[in-house]
Order: C-alpha cells, then sequence, then structure tokens
C-alpha cells in the first residue's frame, strides 16, 4: 500500500519557512556582532532556528545560536560565511547565509580638553580616517580627517559624537 499526501499537505503545505541572516559586513576581531536574521512563516508551527559557522576561520562563538536575534564573536581575521536556517518539521529546512569580513580592531581612546576631543589609538596602517557620527549605530560616518599619525585633536561641537577609525 502507498500512502501520499495531498496538494495541502506535508512538505507540499502552504506555509514554508523563509529565512534571513541578514546583510553582509565587517567587524572586528573579539567585539560582539548583532546578528539581526529572522525566520517567517504562515502555518502554526513553530520552527527551530541555528546559526552556524559555513565557512571560514575557526573561533566562532554565538551567543544563542538557536535565536535569531544573537550576537557572534570572532577570535581571528578573515571572511567567515555564517548560515542561519529554519526547519518545521514539515518543509525543506530554510537557509540563508551572511559573508562577515573580521578584521584587527583598531582601539581607540578619547580624552576631552576644553572644547578639544584628544584621539589616540594603536594598531592599523595609515593612512588612518577618522570619522563622525551623532549615532552609534549610523549607517553613515562622516570623514572628519585623514592622518598618517596615531592621534588627532578634533573640536567639539554642540549635540553628541561618535568617532572612529579606519585604515585599509
Amino acid at each position: 500500500m502507498i500512502q501520499t499526501t495531498g496538494p495541502l499537505e506535508g512538505p507540499r503545505a502552504p506555509g514554508a519557512p523563509v529565512a534571513f541572516a541578514g546583510a553582509d559586513r565587517t567587524a572586528a576581531v573579539g567585539v560582539p556582532l548583532p546578528l539581526p536574521g529572522f525566520v517567517s512563516f504562515t502555518n502554526t508551527l513553530p520552527t527551530v532556528n541555528l546559526w552556524q559557522l559555513y565557512s571560514g576561520p575557526t573561533g566562532v562563538t554565538f551567543a544563542n545560536p538557536n535565536l535569531t536575534n544573537t550576537t557572534v564573536t570572532f577570535s581571528a581575521p578573515g571572511t567567515y560565511t555564517l548560515r542561519l536556517s529554519g526547519s518545521n518539521g514539515v518543509h525543506a529546512i530554510a537557509y540563508d547565509a551572511v559573508v562577515i569580513t573580521v578584521t584587527e580592531g583598531i582601539p581607540l581612546s578619547i580624552t576631552r580638553s576644553g572644547n578639544i576631543a584628544n584621539l589616540s589609538w594603536t594598531g592599523g596602517n595609515p593612512p588612518f580616517v577618522v570619522e563622525r557620527s551623532p549615532t552609534l549605530l549610523a549607517v553613515t560616518w562622516s570623514g572628519v580627517l585623514t592622518t598618517s599619525v596615531q592621534n588627532a585633536a578634533i573640536p567639539i561641537t554642540p549635540g553628541s559624537a561618535f568617532f572612529r577609525v579606519r585604515s585599509p
């Protein structure tokens, strides 16, 4: 006897999960990076979700690999592909991947002297680009200066400001 499922049953049932791992981006060694993933579905079956290292160096630590929104920390520079999966036990497992380019971070120290922010840092290679943003999780940063030394004095403007230093 052969038993089959109908057109709206089993793997053909509506509501298959869809995974989204987020946009490709960069991160620094040792700094937790938020992973804003999600798995959507339209049926009543909950999904079992899992973040995994798909390719790249070892030394990847997920805060909780079973949550779609978690953080990941890398112990070495390199290019990593992380995979998010979602399974409801009926449909094919849904997968999506994100590529993270991990570099050595540039530790930045800031002190204030009157109306001047004194920045100093270690690591990286010149030329250094000092950037400013009014919010920490900014999509765009404004270039303040380019320098070949590992320090800068920046005038403080009204409002809050966040700084970062980039190098090639």
